[in-house]
């Protein structure tokens, strides 16, 4: 196995994730991020790229709830964890067109999805979750290269993303997708004692 891909699956490892990855960082509070979602009781959620189903430890307010990943340890942990979550949903498969047309989500999540992904799969994506009329809001969360923050880019180097971006290269990821920006802001890993800074992007039809 080469020495990247060993680095990959460490990283990976759900807990890793969990709870090395937040001291590394200086600690993870996303209550802001998840906060400007405002969902209420009827609404549908789709989280792609959900791993370990952190999202649920924020919204606490929908009809429906699901989650999209890849990684089957990463589901599988999210499933014993919110097994008693009343409409949850969790799906260790890449999520397909078909499934937002079938889920009509009103608010979708994409954290820390798109510095995973070239441009072009990138934009594929926000276009497929733009295809149900039913969104109303996409709240994207992502490493993010700034000027005269060495530490947070460093960090930024050392994630298992390859495809970071500058704050303006991920706007224009959404705006070639068909997006509207409403709201682009660099928020910190935490609040007061976070290290890393990412790009939050507020996205509406």
């Amino acid at each position: 196995m080469a020495v990247r891909d060993l680095y990959d699956r460490v990283l990976g490892a759900p807990f890793v994730y969990d709870h090395v990855r937040p001291l590394v960082v200086g600690g993870i509070d996303y209550s802001t991020v998840y906060g400007g979602a405002e969902t209420t009781s009827d609404d549908v959620v789709l989280d792609v790229g959900c791993g370990t189903g952190d999202a649920l430890r924020y919204l606490t307010t929908f009809r429906r709830y699901v989650g999209f990943d890849i990684d089957d340890r990463a589901v599988a942990l999210a499933r014993r964890r919110y097994a008693e979550r009343p409409g949850v949903q969790f799906e260790a498969r890449r999520m397909s067109e078909s499934d937002v047309a079938d889920l009509e989500p009103t608010v979708v999540v994409l954290m820390g999805l798109l510095h995973h992904l070239a441009d072009e799969e990138a934009i594929g994506l926000l276009r497929t979750v733009g295809t149900a009329d039913t969104v109303r809001r996409v709240i994207a969360l992502d490493t993010v290269f700034l000027q005269g923050e060495p530490v947070s880019n460093f960090l930024a180097r050392l994630d298992r993303g390859r495809e970071c971006r500058t704050q303006s290269g991920y706007e224009k990821l959404a705006r070639d997708a068909g997006w509207t920006v409403e709201e682009s802001a660099i928020i910190r890993s935490h609040p007061t004692r976070g290290l890393a800074r990412y790009v939050v992007m507020t996205l509406r039809p």
